[in-house]
């Protein structure tokens, strides 16, 4: 499916299944390009932003004939971020067996511990929308079907869970937060 081809469809359509796996194959494209070397949970945390991103601001996209570069400027946000944030070296969350018995010695039991209680702390869908993308590699389509929503509210649960998990697991993104929410509460 070409790009003209997915924004008639989403236009016309917003919960065209079809259409969003289409989109994320293509981004996905994008992601593994540039993060092939580096790990496949990027490649998902970074394709996932993107479909997020555009899910939430389809409308603002203009035509067909620049849908491509609309989807493009997300995934270069979402790609920037991901260089920011210095997750490049961190460990993948699908590496991490949560479900084992912490051990009473070894460099990943505090590591395990907070990703068990960030985990804990979000709300019952994005939870299981984490869960399911990064545990089970599950796509869009399946945890919609899931959740009985459709896939863009799944994308979007899944790119709100990870920005809290983000946010629970790293004191800077916490701080990052809290002066956003304050920025967004003054006007």
């Amino acid at each position: 499916m070409d790009w003209e081809h997915i924004y008639q469809r989403l236009a016309s359509d917003s919960n065209d299944e079809s259409a969003w796996a289409a989109l994320e194959r293509r981004v996905q494209n994008w992601a593994r390009r540039d993060f092939w070397n580096v790990g496949h949970h990027l490649v998902q945390d970074v394709t996932a932003d993107t479909c997020a991103a555009v899910a939430l601001s389809f409308r603002a996209a203009r035509s067909p004939e620049t849908f491509a570069g609309f989807v493009y400027g997300h995934f270069l946000n979402a790609r920037r971020r991901m260089l920011r944030s210095g997750r490049l070296n961190s460990q993948p969350l699908g590496t991490l067996d949560i479900a084992a018995p912490l051990a009473d010695e070894g460099p990943d039991h505090e590591a395990l511990a907070r990703l068990r209680l960030a985990l804990d702390s979000l709300p019952y869908r994005e939870r299981t929308a984490v869960m399911m993308r990064y545990f089970d590699e599950s796509d869009s389509a399946r945890i919609a079907a899931e959740l009985g929503v459709t896939s863009g509210n799944a994308l979007r649960m899944l790119f709100n869970g990870m920005s809290r998990l983000r946010a629970n697991l790293d004191p800077r993104a916490k701080k990052q937060a809290a002066m956003h929410a304050e920025l967004a509460a003054c006007g």
